[in-house]
């Protein structure tokens, strides 16, 4: 598996919050995303004046987890420590506590 790190996963959680990236163009951290369940995709369909049949696109949007990730790292990178850790390896802060919560 990719490592990726904590720099390129709030990137890519913001392109996916702010841009409408088409799912067959994705990135690759876009399916690591996914996977932990931050990231879906929603059916668009494209809206064009000229005539003739316009194919769906699948956009990928951030899950309700991906944008409490996403707000989770934003503050992050305020804070004055991150420059060490946006180069750091990214550890998914959900799959501690599931961790946690099977453990009891």
């Amino acid at each position: 598996m990719t490592a990726y790190s904590n720099e390129v996963v709030l990137e890519a959680l913001r392109r996916a919050q702010y841009r409408q990236v088409p799912w067959a163009k994705r990135p690759g951290v876009f399916q690591y995303l996914r996977s932990l369940g931050m990231m879906d995709t929603v059916r668009q369909r494209t809206v064009a004046p000229a005539p003739g049949f316009h194919a769906p696109v699948d956009i990928a949007v951030l899950t309700e987890l991906g944008r409490a990730e996403f707000a989770r790292l934003a503050r992050d990178e305020r804070s004055l420590d991150w420059d060490a850790r946006r180069v750091r390896s990214y550890v998914f802060a959900g799959a501690v506590a599931a961790e946690r919560a099977t453990a009891v």
